[in-house]
């Protein structure tokens, strides 16, 4: 269902949000930067100010006696998150004692309050509860008299488009102080498909500094990282890159809590038939925003047409893994996640779908691109004793970082494959990567 009402875009002036307007200045927004599944993210801007983005959609609640709203969150520029709402149900609940839940859970207690505009503020929402919002299945908002029910369905992805966006507003906003920044185009006249993709890293340095694919980062206008225990993407740039590897190096900001980055050790070779483990983010906003893991073997020690850069393994990959670690059952890096084999494309010629055939970077060759742009890795010692799976899965989540890209560029269509797109042409276009 799709409202065209303008929620968000009203005279905000809550220090709850952390949102200042001058006297009488009006927010607006400013193209749509991001469409999916119903919900619009935009940059939300007062005359002068960039102040973040929203994320906004229309539902139908079976405690609404109008049966449809507005509502969204609003991600400012310096990292809060807020709720907002328009309809009948919204003006019951201002001024009055309001529970929000997601699936059962107490997420927070807020009085909303009513605008001149309509709008109807719900609150703040607590940063490091924004992840129990992305993966949960249902909001629900209950006051004395009333209640509204929302469903989350693709919220996880329009919360991650949003936090992206906010970062690039504060980035555009330094760049151009006074002026109002331009993040995207106008997806909604130009027609053309939204400018956010999402890919996975994990960090190599104990200053942060983060590894993954070269497509993952190839034509983004801005990128942003965020690892465990963040609550709001973190500000990062290419530091170096390798198109014909596959690899690049990013910098990101410093993590606001001031903990150090969780940096996996290496080993120089994988072993034909060991078990390895990986971690990424794939599908985001239709799976886990924690990142999933999943485990499977190495299947070949090179790639396509015996590419000796790559091995094969049988962990199931998917689009969002790409950058993400390979690692053996110690927590040792053997290599990076690049690519899958284009099931569909081989089904079409041998009438047969080929099941987990995808592929990695092998650690020889990264530690070589590392040691090249001034990174020295930890090389593990031999006597490392392997690790349970959970605690496994817990080295990994701690390790890797969801990778957003935004903004137009050359990334391929579909964000899918890498920038040695001709070479994998060459091998009959049955190569894909995973994003």
């Amino acid at each position: 269902m799709r409202t065209r009402i303008r929620v968000l875009g009203a005279a905000a002036t809550g220090a709850a949000l952390s949102i200042c307007f001058a006297a009488g200045a009006t927010a607006q927004t400013n193209g749509i930067v991001w469409e999916k599944d119903g919900w619009r993210v935009q940059m939300l801007v007062s005359t002068k100010t960039a102040l973040g983005c929203q994320a906004i959609k229309g539902f139908a609640s079976s405690h609404d006696a109008s049966r449809s709203a507005a509502w969204g969150f609003i991600s400012t520029v310096n990292g809060n998150w807020g709720l907002a709402m328009v309809g009948p149900a919204a003006d019951r609940m201002s001024g009055q004692r309001v529970t929000i839940t997601v699936d059962d859970q107490v997420l927070h207690v807020a009085v909303p309050r009513r605008l001149p505009s309509g709008l109807t503020i719900i609150g703040q929402l607590p940063a490091n509860r924004m992840g129990v919002v992305a993966s949960g299945r249902t909001l629900t908002f209950k006051a004395a008299a009333t209640s509204a029910e929302f469903s989350l369905a693709g919220a996880g992805a329009a919360l991650a488009a949003a936090s992206k966006c906010a970062v690039a507003v504060r980035e555009a906003a330094a760049r151009s102080p006074g002026g109002l920044p331009s993040i995207g185009g106008n997806e909604a006249s130009g027609g053309s498909s939204p400018k956010v993709s999402a890919g996975t890293g994990f960090y190599v340095s104990k200053s942060g500094e983060v590894l993954t694919n070269a497509h993952v980062v190839q034509g983004c206008a801005t990128i942003g990282v965020k690892g465990h225990g963040d609550t709001t993407f973190r500000s990062a740039r290419v530091k170096a890159s390798d198109a014909k590897r596959d690899l690049a190096l990013i910098s990101a900001e410093a993590s606001p809590g001031g903990g150090t980055p969780a940096v996996l050790s290496w080993r120089r070779e994988a072993r034909l038939g060991e078990q390895v483990a990986i971690f990424g983010f794939p599908y985001l906003g239709a799976l886990a925003s924690s990142g999933t893991f999943t485990r499977g073997d190495v299947t070949a020690l090179a790639g396509i047409a015996d590419n000796n850069a790559h091995f094969q393994l049988s962990a199931p990959v998917q689009p969002g893994n790409s950058g993400g670690p390979v690692v053996d059952d110690r927590g040792q890096v053997v290599g990076i996640v690049v690519a899958k084999l284009n099931a569909l494309a081989v089904a079409r010629v041998s009438r047969d779908i080929p099941q987990n055939v995808n592929f990695a970077i092998k650690s020889a060759e990264a530690l070589s691109f590392m040691e090249a742009n001034g990174v020295t890795a930890s090389v593990a010692n031999a006597g490392t004793k392997p690790l349970s799976g959970p605690d496994l899965a817990e080295r990994l989540r701690d390790g890797a970082v969801l990778v957003m890209c935004s903004g137009s560029g050359t990334r391929a269509p579909g964000g899918s494959t890498t920038p040695n797109a001709k070479a994998r042409r060459a091998e009959g276009g049955k190569l894909t990567g995973p994003g």
